[in-house]
Order: structure tokens, then sequence, then C-alpha cells
């Protein structure tokens, strides 16, 4: 009997902080982030300002996404939209503004997405940890996969995308 309560408990416990993981705290992540942007390319390193400004908007789960690379003639700026589509499940929405939508999953304090454009697939992440927002992007070319494995019994074909360049950005708020 002693077991089975505590079987429940465990459930009940766990189930509770499974549903905490995709609660976004907007004060946590609302204000204007700076730091630099590193791109790494196999052969060099180069470093960008970066800003990535999060407000709020009149609409409840909608939030500009303000993001500003370089600086002077250099500058490259692009405002998003980001909304909730089912908090509950961690699915949000990167709306670009041109008829182009991004799939988010926010899980742990994170934003995740994946996607293919122009035979490059991007993963992206942004990060709250430690009072930072750590971004990071991992590109790889989708039409030259390293296919190894068999395609029989239990072994399947595998299909690898080695990533040609990593961005990555530890922003602070200010």
């Amino acid at each position: 009997m002693k077991s089975t309560i505590l079987y429940i408990f465990i459930f009940i416990t766990n189930l509770s902080l499974a549903q905490n993981y995709h609660v976004f705290n907007e004060n946590d992540w609302t204000g204007k982030w700076k730091g630099s942007l590193k791109i790494l390319y196999p052969s060099k390193v180069q470093d960008v300002p970066m800003l990535l400004e999060i407000s709020r908007t009149d609409a409840p789960g909608k939030y500009i996404w303000f993001s500003k690379y370089g600086e002077g003639s250099t500058t490259l700026s692009k405002e998003y939209i980001m909304e909730v589509k089912e908090e509950s499940k961690g699915s949000w929405i990167l709306d670009e503004g041109n008829t182009i939508l991004i799939d988010m999953y926010y899980t742990d304090n994170c934003f995740y997405s994946s996607f293919e454009v122009q035979k490059s697939i991007l993963n992206t992440s942004y990060r709250l940890e430690g009072g930072k927002l750590c971004f990071e992007v991992l590109s790889s070319k989708s039409d030259s996969p390293n296919i190894t494995g068999k395609n029989e019994g239990e072994l399947s074909e595998v299909k690898s995308y080695p990533v040609y360049v990593v961005q990555r950005a530890v922003l602070i708020k200010e």
C-alpha cells in the first residue's frame, strides 16, 4: 500500500512539474538584450554586434522580437512577432511578417526551431540561463547528407547533415 501511494505521489509530482516546463515568464524575457554574435566558420571567426529587443504588444500572448546585427552601413535589422499557439504544449509561431511562419517549441526556458531555407537546414535556440539570453544557430546543407547504415531489418538508413557554420551569442539584459 505504501509503495502504491508513493508511486501515485511521484506520478502527480512529475505531471505538475512537466506542466511548468512550457510556462513563459514574460518579465524574464522582455527587455533589450545586447552582446556579440560569433559566426564560427570552418576557417575563420567573425564577431558582429547583436541586439534583441523583446516587448509586449496589446494582444495577450504576442510579443515583438526586434533583432539587429552589425553597426553603421552594415546593419541588418528585422521585426518579428512571436505568438503563443498552444502554451500547454510549448507551441509558438515566429511570424516574419512576409507570409513566413516558423514553428517554435518552448520548454524549460528555451525556444527551439528547425527549418529549411535555400537548401540549408537551420536549428535555432534562444535560451534563458543565469540571467543571460543564449542564442545559437547551427547550419547544415540539406542537399548533401552523409548516408550510413542499411535500410533493412532493425538497422535503418541514417542521414547525417554535417554542420558547416555555427552562430552563437550570449546577450545581457540592459
